[in-house]
């Protein structure tokens, strides 16, 4: 089982249910948001490590009982394109879109919480969270997913 937390929940007070929720899941742990991150580590109590490789990729997060953590949006997108057979130098991407690949059954707890970079993603032609894990699941017709909008 793949487990992926994206986005904070639109009520803040579900954070510490769905970070307690997250942390029991049996398989495979993935968070993907720096403000997703944050609400983990603040409600579960933990404090992570931090590791920039370059200018040109994203941060890695190191949390631990979390199996991956990086940013989000742009990740997320970046790993349709590569699911969708296009290229991608986004390091943190391919390992995640081999992981989807790997998996059969795949867990996604998605936040519906605004982010306020709505202008962000429209400049730099990335979907939104909640779009681009739609996206993301049209091309895994051969798996058993489950999407919980939180």
């Amino acid at each position: 089982m793949l487990n992926i937390l994206t986005g904070l929940p639109k009520n803040k007070k579900d954070d510490n249910t769905v970070c307690k929720n997250f942390a029991n899941s049996i398989g495979y742990k993935i968070i993907l948001g720096s403000s997703t991150m944050k609400m983990y580590c603040r409600e579960l109590n933990i404090e992570p490590k931090i590791k920039i490789n370059s200018a040109t990729q994203s941060p890695q997060y190191f949390i631990n009982g979390i199996d991956f953590a990086n940013e989000g949006v742009i990740t997320l997108n970046e790993c349709y394109k590569i699911l969708s057979g296009n290229n991608s130098d986004n390091i943190s991407a391919i390992e995640i879109a081999k992981l989807i690949i790997k998996e059969n059954e795949i867990n996604f707890v998605v936040g519906t919480a605004d982010n306020g970079q709505h202008l962000f993603y429209k400049q730099n032609n990335l979907l939104p969270r909640t779009e681009i894990i739609k996206k993301i699941v049209e091309l895994l017709k051969d798996k058993e997913i489950t999407i919980e909008k939180i």
